[in-house]
């Protein structure tokens, strides 16, 4: 790939892999065999955990085929190695912060694509939260239930960011730090008010208790949601494709930089 086009985006708006891609001849099947799919998507899997938080989302995708992939699917591999060699001098900056006291400020964004998944119809979460302006920990990862409305995926999302932040805050405390109510944006203003409110409501009498674990975290004040707009939210990188413009703006926000900088 070293003499391949660069790209600026890992997925193109608009590509949707799914297993009816998969081999359909003896031909295909034969074909496919012969490329290194998982070493590669293992590679790029290598990457992202340490320090490309922005292929988050085309490695959650692209795992999803290692079984059985098919052309489509190995040229998006092959697409997302184009984006990184075009990115090659990036990684993760932390800016840091004079005369560091104990007291630490993590902030997190949380965000989700409903129904994203083209084969089972199941949502897609994801959270990124980041300190001394950059990632520290960031997920996208597919729902373990079909979600039947937009505010019910964007409300488990954020029980797995809150789930995370408590986490964070007792990681904070055992190392000395302090680390109070971490803030989490969300671009949902329904999803908000479902998780500050306890009263009965027709739209969660059919979620999994688990998932209210949100409204508990928000009651000990350990997390407090924040409305933020959805052109502003950095998570949109990580749970669907999205303009050149917009990713690189979220990348930016992420702390993925040019290590000369």
């Amino acid at each position: 790939m070293q003499d391949s086009k660069l790209v600026k985006v890992p997925i193109h708006v608009g590509v949707k892999l799914s297993t009816k891609q998969y081999p359909k001849t003896q031909e295909e099947e034969e074909d496919m065999s012969r490329v290194p799919y998982a070493r590669a998507v293992g590679s790029l899997m290598y990457a992202m955990v340490c320090t490309r938080p922005d292929i988050a989302h085309a490695v959650g995708v692209l795992s999803r085929f290692m079984s059985k992939p098919g052309k489509e699917h190995w040229t998006t591999v092959k697409r997302v190695l184009r984006y990184l060699r075009g990115t090659s001098d990036n990684g993760l900056c932390y800016q840091g912060r004079p005369g560091l006291d104990r007291v630490l400020d993590i902030c997190g964004f949380v965000d989700a694509d409903w129904a994203g998944d083209m084969d089972q119809r199941i949502s897609t979460s994801g959270y990124v939260f980041n300190l001394f302006g950059g990632t520290i920990i960031q997920m996208s990862k597919k729902q373990f239930v079909v979600a039947l409305s937009t505010i019910e995926v964007e409300y488990m999302s954020a029980t797995h960011a809150s789930k995370e932040a408590v986490w964070l805050q007792r990681l904070c405390s055992s190392m000395g730090f302090v680390q109070g109510a971490i803030r989490i944006d969300c671009d949902s203003q329904s999803a908000i008010f479902l998780a500050m409110n306890h009263a009965y409501h027709s739209k969660t009498n059919h979620i999994d208790v688990q998932y209210h674990f949100v409204r508990d975290m928000i009651e000990d004040k350990k997390v407090f949601l924040v409305k933020v707009d959805a052109l502003k939210n950095t998570e949109d990188a990580l749970t669907k494709s999205v303009s050149s413009e917009k990713f690189s703006w979220c990348r930016e926000t992420m702390g993925v930089s040019g290590l000369d900088k």
